[in-house]
């Protein structure tokens, strides 16, 4: 629970004259890892705050708590507001408060609230209209920072050493197993068998060299991102004239661009759809880099995006065995899984990743 004592201490330097005199607090989001919450202010007087901002803070669940503080989730986010958010144009929310006690991993974060306006869903896909619209703004993420040394002075940023690599193939290796078990009627066997492949002979994947590196959101699908209607207003059919908000940055690394954008693509689109539009997407991506001058052609882009189709399988098979257990949550995993898995088979990922193709 927000109270608006809290608020009054954390936004002591943009009231003013004024105060919280009251808080309504609205349950908000499917967050697996953390909890968000509407808060609904009234003020004593008139300030510079809006009467509505989203509150952000660690999970009651034990289990996906303590997966929080071993993955570094909210470490990360809190420093992304921190650090970084200003520094991009990516449609992330404005930060009103940010604070992480780093011997506790408590954490708050106040935001932007984007309402109203419309939530991807994982699990339906989208259209190519929308597809179009969030590659844009995947652009404005990765485009300002590409290849900028600034990313390599930021700690939090950087720690994935060799150790760190091996370390996601053993988990992987782990989960996998029991993966298996709890989803194998639900599992497609193009998915199995490329899953299969992959988990026997992942190494080149987890512990090659990173090229073409920048702010990679790392968890950039539709179930993060939110549909904004020109004027304010979502009429529900499919409007992104209001552009394409950007939430969750508990997964940011310093890592390949091009890993966000399989894992968008390969999950965001239904199975069908992605087999018709993904060239078109991928080079989409690398022609609206250049507006930040960032020479990377289709065929490297292609390259890498092939490479970069497991990583969403990886995080659906990972994230499914650490975090709470939901119905809502088995079926997105599963939507991920199995389009991902399909993904990497059809673009024979596994040669790219070895090198051979």
């Amino acid at each position: 629970m927000v109270t608006a004592e809290q608020l009054n201490r954390a936004l002591a330097s943009r009231l003013g004259t004024a105060r919280v005199e009251a808080v309504v607090t609205e349950t908000i989001g499917t967050g697996q890892m953390s909890e968000s919450r509407r808060l609904h202010l009234t003020y004593s007087a008139p300030c510079e705050l809006p009467t509505t901002m989203i509150a952000k803070f660690p999970s009651d669940d034990p289990r996906s708590r303590a997966t929080g503080k071993a993955t570094r989730c909210y470490e990360v986010e809190a420093s992304f507001y921190r650090d970084l958010r200003d520094a991009l144009d990516v449609g992330a929310p404005r930060c009103y408060f940010v604070e992480r006690d780093n011997a506790t991993d408590d954490f708050l974060l106040l935001l932007e609230d984007f309402a109203p306006c419309r939530q991807g869903d994982q699990i339906k896909g989208c259209t190519l209209h929308e597809a179009e619209a969030c590659i844009d703004e995947l652009v404005r993420l990765h485009g300002p920072l590409w290849n900028s040394p600034f990313l390599a002075t930021l700690p939090w940023l950087n720690r994935s050493s060799d150790s760190d690599r091996s370390g996601s193939q053993a988990l992987m290796r782990q989960v996998f197993p029991g993966f298996l078990a709890r989803y194998a009627d639900r599992l497609d066997p193009h998915a199995r068998r490329v899953g299969e492949e992959f988990v026997r002979d992942a190494g080149g994947y987890f512990r090659r060299t990173l090229p073409h590196r920048t702010v990679v959101h790392g968890d950039f699908r539709l179930d993060n991102l939110l549909f904004r209607a020109a004027g304010g207003a979502t009429d529900g059919a499919g409007s992104t004239a209001g552009g394409v908000g950007v939430v969750d940055f508990q997964t940011v690394t310093h890592a390949c661009g091009p890993q966000d954008l399989a894992y968008f693509i390969g999950a965001g689109l239904t199975t069908e759809a992605r087999r018709t539009y993904e060239r078109d997407l991928v080079a989409r991506w690398a022609e609206e880099l250049r507006k930040y001058g960032v020479q990377l052609t289709a065929d490297d882009a292609w390259l890498e995006y092939r490479r970069y189709a497991f990583a969403g399988f990886v995080m659906a098979v990972v994230a499914s065995m650490i975090v709470k257990q939901t119905p809502r949550g088995d079926e997105m995993f599963m939507a991920m899984a199995n389009r991902h898995g399909v993904h990497a088979a059809d673009l024979d990922s596994l040669s790219a990743v070895r090198g051979e193709a």
